[in-house]
């Protein structure tokens, strides 16, 4: 549910981004969530501003890349842990959540401000003076190499 809305408000961001600005703000380093057998995911903390609605979000923007000769799949459970649940889990056992990727040799999937490109690559975290108070308390991924 919580999906839903998030890539509801990022459709009507990416919808109206010819006329708006978003500005990209990457915070800290990228961290390596995955690396195995030439496949790595990395997550990038970033700050996307939407400077014409004076919007502020925080997301984790994940990228994936298959660094092999040969194509790769995987397929991944992202797991999300919200302060407002009290410490639980708001998307895992969700088939929703569980997402495959087929990558070709040497290829790279990210996710962006927008949202436009792969909205299960980006991940709200927080927004600062707006109506979602959710803050992203944890983040798990389970990934499983199908070939």
């Amino acid at each position: 549910m919580l999906r839903i809305a998030f890539f509801g408000l990022l459709a009507t961001v990416s919808m109206t981004a010819f006329s708006q600005k978003i500005i990209s703000t990457p915070i800290g380093n990228p961290e390596i969530l995955y690396n195995e057998n030439g496949v790595s995911i990395s997550s990038q903390l970033t700050e996307c501003n939407n400077e014409s609605r004076n919007e502020s979000m925080t997301f984790k923007l994940l990228s994936i890349t298959n660094s092999n000769a040969n194509p790769a799949a995987l397929k991944i459970r992202e797991d999300m842990y919200y302060d407002t649940d009290g410490g639980n889990c708001r998307t895992c056992e969700n088939p929703e959540y569980t997402f495959t990727f087929n990558l070709e040799q040497g290829e790279t999937k990210a996710g962006n401000c927008y949202s436009d490109s792969n909205p299960a690559l980006s991940i709200f975290v927080s927004m600062k003076d707006g109506y979602i108070k959710d803050v992203l308390s944890d983040f798990k991924m389970n990934v499983v190499r199908l070939n």
